[in-house]
């Protein structure tokens, strides 16, 4: 056979094995070299997910220099929306998850929660309302009756610091997926001498750990005053039968004021997201390049992932919010308002200030006299009434 000058040899066979091929090998092929050696999946996936990635954040950031968010999918496409959210509104944290309202008892004014970490407490109180209130309420329906309101009443722990968050599972679970990651990623490089994924998972690491140290964090969660002795009722509305009495005490937070979930102006705060921004593109790029042992480097990113969503959803106890309680007691009864009645003899103004929650459409007129009544003998006995 003779060879043409003007093709190389290794060209000249590449064409003839190319065209012993049929029409319908090709699909295959491509299928087989992808899960093989996926290419560009990485790439792909570090801009899915950014959402996930802020709650997780939301969730454990501003307990200290250390928030342990596992390095996963999104957070690239997070790095570029926490740019744009703190340019243009100076907020990290994510809007309430969990519609509900914060009521001062003395003045009863209502204000909608804005804050993520009350959202988290009004969502999750099943999760945490303890045995006494789970009790009353087993009690309630052992003796065939229904369980109209349920008022659980709290204090804050005068020996715990408010707004210095507990540790619990949740926190650590970040650590533990962390050192996995680099375990499978020292994998190709024991084995084929591949560093690259270890290299890019530890950046991964660090980078995810740098985007949950801002100082924002701590500030904005915990925008509030401290050691207040307000008394507050969290409640998702009517139609809902828990409400949770926080008193303060003069050690508590403000929870009114920190249910209007505001921003905190950090100046440096645009300049360390816009270098984060910057460095999670960067890892984007390079990462876009690796071609070998990609599924090494995506065991890796699904692990995170996993973290994320264990973390956005997991309920967790009010001391991991930074808000330290003691149980104080339960009122539950089968009617609204013969709830509300007990409430107030017990705790004045508490029951008061929930009769517009639960009965918009106003009282009798027995009902509007019994209240008028009590809010009597409540401010006779409050002195800063008087």
């Amino acid at each position: 056979m003779i060879i043409p000058r003007n093709i190389p040899p290794t060209a000249q066979m590449s064409q003839n094995s190319s065209s012993d091929k049929s029409p319908g090998d090709y699909p295959l092929e491509a299928f087989r070299s992808q899960w093989t050696q996926p290419n560009d999946i990485m790439s792909l996936l570090l801009i899915l997910g950014g959402d996930v990635i802020q709650r997780a954040l939301a969730q454990l950031a501003g307990g200290g220099l250390i928030t342990p968010v596992a390095f996963s999918f999104g957070w690239v496409t997070y790095s570029i929306s926490a740019l744009l959210a703190v340019v243009g509104e100076n907020k990290l944290l994510p809007a309430s998850d969990c519609a509900g309202q914060v009521i001062n008892v003395r003045s009863r004014y209502t204000r909608q929660n804005n804050s993520w970490i009350l959202g988290r407490l009004m969502r999750d109180f099943s999760f945490w309302r303890g045995k006494e209130v789970k009790d009353a309420e087993r009690g309630m329906v052992a003796r065939n009756q229904r369980v109209a309101l349920c008022i659980a009443v709290y204090e804050a722990d005068p020996k715990k610091a408010a707004g210095v968050p507990d540790r619990d599972w949740v926190w650590y679970s970040g650590l533990i997926c962390a050192i996995l990651q680099l375990a499978i990623s020292t994998i190709p490089w024991i084995l084929r001498g591949d560093w690259s994924i270890f290299f890019t998972t530890g950046c991964g690491i660090c980078l995810a750990l740098g985007s949950g140290a801002l100082p924002q964090w701590r500030e904005e969660k915990w925008a509030c005053r401290r050691n207040t002795k307000k008394t507050a009722v969290l409640t998702k509305g009517n139609g809902q039968k828990d409400c949770i009495v926080i008193i303060g005490g003069e050690v508590g937070l403000d929870l009114e004021d920190l249910a209007g979930g505001r921003g905190v102006d950090l100046p440096s705060t645009r300049y360390w997201a816009s270098f984060m921004a910057a460095l999670w593109i960067a890892l984007l790029i390079a990462v876009s390049g690796l071609k070998h042992n990609s599924w090494f480097l995506l065991v890796v990113g699904v692990l995170g992932m996993m973290q994320n969503i264990i973390v956005c959803g997991a309920p967790r106890n009010p001391s991991a919010f930074g808000i330290h309680l003691r149980f104080k007691e339960v009122i539950v009864e089968r009617k609204v308002m013969e709830t509300l009645k007990i409430t107030e003899t017990k705790y004045p103004y508490v029951g008061r200030s929930l009769v517009d929650v639960y009965f918009p459409g106003g009282l009798r007129p027995d009902e509007e006299e019994y209240w008028k009544e009590a809010d009597d003998i409540a401010r006779a006995k409050d002195p800063k009434a008087k």
